[in-house]
């Protein structure tokens, strides 16, 4: 019983986490963070703007969200699809240490080389400085890849998981699919750099995305009712 209110427990708390996920990924892709424009000076500055901290930090707590409820949809799914689901939640494992680590790269280097750069009064420093700072730029752009590459695959196996299930199941996996594909479409547009993509990707990235969170959540919510069912039934029939 400890071992069946632990289950149902984590379950629930992964619904709540799905949920909170939609407020975090608002605020990523609205304006809530928005710094403006910047100059060189601003951009090397970076490390005393509160804006620019809370956003990394926000970031990361809607990583960890995800990783949740996404670990969530995997106990609940785990028996029917096995393969799917586990390579699914692989690559959302991925895909938010990825993000974990370039948030936390920032935060404890791209900052701290900012931060050097003004207390030091050495031109052949400085120097050395930007440059390592255009370099950590790049090294997060490739870290960037990453992430939206594992977290379409994840979206794409969890898809398939669903496949063939139930005509509700259906429909949220081929939702599932879609999501996956526009985030494969939005990486393929760092390389096609088409105007007209990243205006879909943009009012993707803000209406789609928080929108499937919240589906995903309520399947999450429906299927905790049906296990809290189900171990009660149980639980009568061993009585």
């Amino acid at each position: 019983m400890i071992q069946n209110t632990s289950y149902q427990r984590f379950i629930l708390i992964a619904a709540i986490s799905c949920f909170l996920s939609v407020i975090t990924t608002l605020g990523i892709h609205s304006s809530l963070f928005d710094l403006g424009e910047l100059s060189l000076e601003d951009r090397y500055k970076l490390f005393e703007n509160s804006k620019y901290i809370v956003n990394r930090y926000w970031v990361i707590i809607h990583c960890l969200f995800v990783l949740i409820s996404m670990l969530g949809f995997l106990l609940i799914q785990f028996k029917k699809s096995p393969g799917f689901t586990i390579l699914g939640f692989t690559f959302f494992a991925v895909f938010s240490f990825t993000e974990i680590f370039r948030q936390m790269f920032v935060l404890f280097y791209l900052n701290n080389l900012r931060r050097s750069y003004f207390e030091t009064n050495d031109v052949a420093i400085q120097e050395i400085i930007r440059i390592n700072i255009d370099h950590a730029g790049l090294i997060s752009y490739a870290l960037f890849g990453l992430f939206i590459v594992a977290f379409a695959l994840g979206n794409i196996c969890y898809g398939i998981s669903l496949i063939t299930t139930s005509k509700l199941n259906n429909i949220l996996a081929y939702l599932l699919i879609f999501w996956g594909l526009g985030n494969l479409t939005a990486f393929g547009n760092e390389f096609l750099k088409s105007e007209n993509l990243n205006v879909f990707i943009e009012y993707f990235s803000i209406i789609y995305q928080p929108i499937m969170r919240i589906l995903v959540a309520f399947w999450i919510l429906s299927k905790f009712k049906e296990i809290r069912i189900e171990i009660a039934t149980a639980n009568k029939i061993s009585n």
